[in-house]
């Protein structure tokens, strides 16, 4: 009989981008107490994009620290998939545009998955099926990439949640990161309108009370759905980890399942509710309280914040996982932390992210959101048209659209310090570069 293939993350890497606002900056500006913010939702800070960011240059700077800090030859990329409820095109892929940007073999089955935020989930879960047929071929490598913007209307109820941020993952039969369980799909599907962007906006619109109901609902279904099928309960898991829209979100949702075992009498002897928290969640949520909700990402931001922090003792850990998307779509499932730390140590890059960020006010932060906007119409495109604020060592920009063409600029050269404006090496669009 032959051997089970064993599949999971094999790697992972985080772009942060290089802006943020202090959740009490944003307080102040809505004349609201800085600590429903900062101790109401539990987040400290914004992750903002700049006028020459956007869903597709996080997705190739995430990849970029993928590829030069793995193993992995391109070559062996076999498919690409992007979870993002942030397309910048009604029909192309983000996918497609991040392919050619990291210039991949033309040998690359890619495409986009869509369902909120838990796009990322479906992009892993198409993967994982993928690399247990693909094992022994020459392209084995499932590369997924979660990336999106958070955005609401200035002064809503929702936009203290805004983030943004890009996470990538090699998916493959070497999964030294975390290996995925094979049990049975635990799995709840439910059509609720808690959520939601029409066409004809570029902010969300959200029901908060709804859309917290309806999370904490089909955690319990997907939670109970594999507890049953498994045979497996609370004490197989030594961390348990949420989707993130704001950290105390985190939070309300392990209380429930805590609730559930232990005030009904389900579960085994624990420790106190605020310490089990302390011990099995809160470990990975570090990053999503300097970055906010980064949608399909916000799972994997905890997951990779919880490798980056503990390193040595998440060693062989089993972790639950629970993620959701609004519209709505859930799933729970679980797998085993690799058991060779030095595979993920000072690889996954949100502790480097986050030094030399730098603090917008309230108007940049407006000001930014405006130009912005302006740069996602057509006739936008611009050579130098922002400062480069280069912290982290970015080399991808949105220039803008030209002939409804997005174009976008690589960048050789590593600047140390902000630069006045920006020195294209490359242009990259979706045809050759004409001059106007």
């Amino acid at each position: 009989m032959s051997k089970q293939i064993e599949v999971g993350i094999e790697s992972m890497a985080v772009h942060i981008p290089r802006h943020f606002v202090d959740l009490g900056t944003l307080a102040r500006a809505n004349n609201v107490d800085p600590d429903k913010y900062y101790i109401g939702l539990g987040v400290k800070r914004m992750a903002i994009l700049a006028p020459d960011e956007d869903p597709v240059t996080m997705a190739v700077e995430a990849c970029r620290a993928l590829l030069e800090k793995s193993d992995v030859d391109p070559a062996k990329i076999g498919l690409l998939m992007v979870g993002t409820e942030s397309g910048v095109d009604g029909a192309k892929p983000i996918a497609s545009y991040v392919h050619g940007l990291l210039g991949l073999s033309g040998n690359c089955r890619t495409f986009d998955t869509k369902h909120a935020c838990y796009s990322g989930t479906a992009a892993l879960r198409m993967a994982a099926d993928w690399c247990s047929v693909h094992a022994n071929q020459d392209r084995n490598r499932a590369l997924v990439i979660t990336t999106d913007i958070a955005r609401y209307l200035v002064g809503s109820s929702g936009e203290p949640t805004q983030g943004a941020g890009a996470v990538a993952f090699f998916v493959s039969d070497e999964p030294h990161a975390l290996i995925l369980d094979s049990q049975p799909e635990a799995v709840f599907t439910r059509e609720v309108m808690d959520f939601w962007r029409p066409h004809y906006r570029d902010a969300a619109v959200v029901d908060g009370r709804t859309s917290i109901d309806s999370y904490l609902l089909a955690l319990e279904h997907t939670y109970s759905s594999y507890k049953e099928n498994s045979k497996m309960g609370w004490d197989d898991f030594d961390y348990l980890l949420f989707h993130v829209p704001f950290p105390k979100m985190a939070y309300k949702a392990f209380r429930l399942l805590y609730e559930r075992e232990f005030l009904h009498g389900q579960g085994c002897k624990a420790l106190p509710l605020s310490r089990e928290y302390e011990i099995r969640t809160k470990p990975g949520l570090w990053p999503n309280v300097e970055l906010g909700n980064i949608y399909s990402g916000s799972l994997y931001l905890s997951l990779a914040g919880l490798l980056e922090r503990e390193v040595d003792r998440v060693e062989g850990k089993r972790v639950g996982l629970f993620s959701y998307g609004s519209g709505s779509c859930a799933e729970f499932f679980s797998g085993r932390i690799g058991s060779d730390s030095s595979k993920w140590r000072d690889k996954i890059g949100i502790s480097a992210g986050l030094q030399g960020r730098i603090e917008l006010s309230h108007d940049q932060y407006i000001g930014f959101r405006q130009t912005s906007k302006q740069r996602a119409s057509e006739g936008s495109y611009c050579h130098d048209f922002l400062p480069r604020s280069n912290g982290n060592g970015r080399k991808v920009s949105f220039c803008g659209i030209r002939d409804h063409h997005r174009v976008y600029a690589i960048s050789k050269e590593k600047s140390p310090q902000p630069s006045p404006s920006f020195n294209l090496n490359q242009q990259v669009s979706s045809r050759p570069e004409r001059r106007p």
